[in-house]
């Protein structure tokens, strides 16, 4: 089993903690009352996890938390998860924009392997074409 599996509250709360498979996160907590937690799944095996929040008033999802195991890294699965995220920002009608804040060892990986725009600080975004492009790369039929 692969793909993209959306967290219930109550999953997201029974989450055991993760750090055996390389997760530093504690994703029990919310970051939000409003946020979603996706999990992608690799044959059967959590791959990684991002929780984002649809914001309206701000015409964009705001990204709280990604993060990958560490036997899945370098293997496109942030790509993924950020590709999920910017067609959700699409569907919901914000043109793809996905706003979020980086850790600093990761500010300029964001840029360089994934087109993240800077804004202010270590604030970064993607644009419509930054999002179509990350779909492109990244989702495949059966993700």
């Amino acid at each position: 089993m692969k793909g993209f599996v959306e967290l219930t509250r109550e999953e997201t709360k029974d989450l055991k903690p993760l750090a055996s498979q390389g997760f530093v996160f504690d994703w029990t907590k919310k970051s939000s009352q409003s946020s979603i937690t996706v999990a992608f799944l690799a044959n059967g095996d959590l791959a990684g996890l991002v929780e984002f929040e649809r914001q309206p008033e701000n015409i964009l999802n705001y990204m709280w938390l990604i993060e990958v195991g560490k036997d899945y890294r370098g293997k496109g699965i942030a790509g993924k998860l950020l590709a999920y995220v910017g067609k959700d920002s699409l569907d919901a009608g914000f043109e793809g924009f996905v706003l979020f804040e980086s850790k600093t060892a990761l500010y300029e990986y964001y840029q360089v392997m994934y087109r993240a725009k800077p804004i202010k600080g270590r604030l970064l975004h993607f644009d419509t074409e930054t999002t179509l492009w990350l779909i492109s790369e990244y989702l495949q039929d059966g993700d």
